[in-house]
């Protein structure tokens, strides 16, 4: 049996992302993957975000998320600061963000 090609869409390095739906008007910044979800900060905010990566695909495939900008490096460090010099936020996995 042939291995299933792996079809995850993977967010672009300190990108934007932006709401089309559930959550239109606010957007999401990547910061990293980790071993089961992708981490971002949600903005307004700044909260912990996290969509696993099938739900990131299905985001991004549908139209709910939709890649707006990539941040320059001292942007995007400063917001990574302030965000970190938060207090923190219960992280939220999120899992079928794609449904309606």
């Amino acid at each position: 049996m042939a291995k299933r090609k792996h079809s995850n869409v993977l967010p672009k390095e300190k990108g934007i992302y932006a709401w089309n739906s559930l959550h239109a008007g606010s957007f999401i910044l990547f910061i990293k993957t980790h071993e089961l979800f992708h981490q971002f900060m949600f903005l307004p905010g700044p909260s912990e975000y996290c969509l696993t990566f099938e739900d990131f695909s299905a985001c991004i495939k549908s139209g709910v998320l939709e890649f707006v900008e990539q941040l320059p490096d001292d942007v995007f460090q400063d917001s990574l600061n302030f965000f970190l010099s938060c207090p923190s936020n219960k992280s939220k996995v999120i899992n079928n963000e794609n449904k309606q």
